[in-house]
């Protein structure tokens, strides 16, 4: 820790390379570390898209040059690159419990891969359930707070109006079904250290939270479509789902996007509990990324690389620009543990939203990790899972299948596999 502290006060100048897709919201802060740090330069990079951003970086780290000294990456990406070698594990006792003091606790652990740490948490993505009022409140459909209500609920509205759905399952992403099986318990594989990987994807408990997803479908309740396509914004546009299921972070891309639903007539609240809601309500993440240092970086460069990433992550001007931006939800402690957050009331949802928001980071079910072979893990899920995502499909069957695929690619990748609990 004494390096990365003396790295912002060296006379030494350094140039730093940095990769984000979120320059809109992140440009504030490095002007600010770079006014506070002259001798320190960061020439940034935007990237476009998070799915553009992850192609370039494979792609620089295949080619072996023109790799960042940091980079902005999803929770759910860091096992992949940390497992390659891709990423710089700075993780020392000091760091640990100085730097590691500063973050939400769940966020810090999300920034390590095994005993490695890779990276400052920016910000998190607890599941929301976003509220369609303009449609609810038309059939008089209460707001569901358990799965169970969720599934009458949506029986309902489809039965009051057959282009109706209480909300649609992505076809694109595979965190978002995946949340649903998280919500229940289930844990559908386990990985120990960097090489160790118990696959459980056909449990009895992920069964019974696949064939619940089945039955949702075939009852016309969820609706398969592709995120952010062409159908999807004419489905929101005609107010085709009852309700949303995002990150929080969502609520800033509703208030752009869809200024019309301001003032009530959208709002976050947390997921169902499972089944009737007798049991512990968990709640799934989807989103939330880390600035992390590329094992690329010139030795030289490190401390002051490491620097960096904690001021974005951190510092109190760069946290209150992100408050008074209201764009991201912080990892940041002095954000999340600052109680007048609470009770910020959201200029466009017209209610504490940030409430929502802190009582779902505080439901994050725990015992879940990402696998270190994750863009194989979503290839394949639009492979198998997505044709088999259907009325009258067998979403278990394919289940089976999806392991049997991760298991071969797992072995030949050199990780030791082993198959349920």
């Amino acid at each position: 820790m004494t390096d990365v502290n003396n790295a912002l006060t060296s006379d030494k100048d350094i140039t730093l390379n940095y990769w984000t897709w979120r320059t809109d919201i992140e440009q504030p802060l490095i002007d600010s570390f770079q006014k506070a740090y002259p001798h320190i330069k960061v020439n940034v990079t935007s990237t476009g898209a998070a799915a553009d951003h992850y192609t370039k970086f494979q792609n620089v780290i295949k080619a072996g040059k023109d790799i960042p000294d940091v980079v902005q990456l999803e929770y759910d990406y860091l096992p992949q690159f940390a497992v390659t070698g891709a990423l710089l594990n700075f993780s020392d006792p000091t760091i640990e419990k100085d730097m590691g003091s500063l973050y939400n606790t769940a966020a810090w652990q999300s920034s390590h891969v095994a005993e490695g740490l890779y990276g400052t948490p920016f910000d998190q993505g607890p599941e929301i359930m976003f509220v369609r009022h303009d449609v609810l409140d038309k059939y008089n459909i209460k707001v569901p707070t358990t799965w169970d209500e969720f599934e009458q609920a949506g029986i309902a509205l489809h039965k009051a109006d057959p282009n109706k759905y209480m909300s649609f399952i992505d076809t694109t992403d595979v965190r978002y079904m995946m949340q649903i099986v998280r919500d229940s318990g289930a844990i559908p594989w386990k990985v120990n250290g960097v090489e160790n990987v118990q696959l459980d994807m056909t449990s009895d408990k992920v069964k019974q939270a696949v064939n619940f997803i089945q039955k949702l479908i075939d009852e016309d309740v969820l609706e398969p479509v592709a995120n952010k396509s062409d159908e999807y914004n004419r489905g929101f546009a005609e107010g085709r789902w009852g309700v949303q299921f995002d990150g929080c972070w969502k609520g800033t891309s509703f208030s752009k996007q869809q200024p019309q639903l301001a003032g009530g007539k959208l709002e976050p609240y947390l997921t169902p509990s499972w089944g009737d809601g007798s049991g512990q309500h968990l709640v799934g993440e989807i989103g939330g990324s880390m600035i992390a240092v590329t094992s690329a970086t010139a030795k030289e460069k490190q401390a002051a690389a490491i620097a960096f990433a904690n001021y974005l992550c951190s510092n109190k001007d760069s946290v209150k620009t992100i408050e008074d931006a209201g764009s991201v939800f912080l990892a940041a402690k002095s954000f999340q543990d600052d109680p007048t957050q609470a009770d910020v009331v959201d200029k466009y949802f017209g209610m504490k939203a940030n409430k929502v928001y802190f009582e779902a980071a505080s439901l994050l079910s725990k015992g879940w990790s990402v696998l270190p072979f994750n863009s194989q893990y979503a290839t394949k899920y639009k492979d198998i899972i997505v044709p088999a995502m259907k009325k009258g499909g067998d979403l278990n069957a394919a289940f089976a299948q999806w392991q049997t695929s991760l298991e071969t690619y797992a072995k030949d990748q050199g990780f030791k596999v082993s198959i349920g609990s």
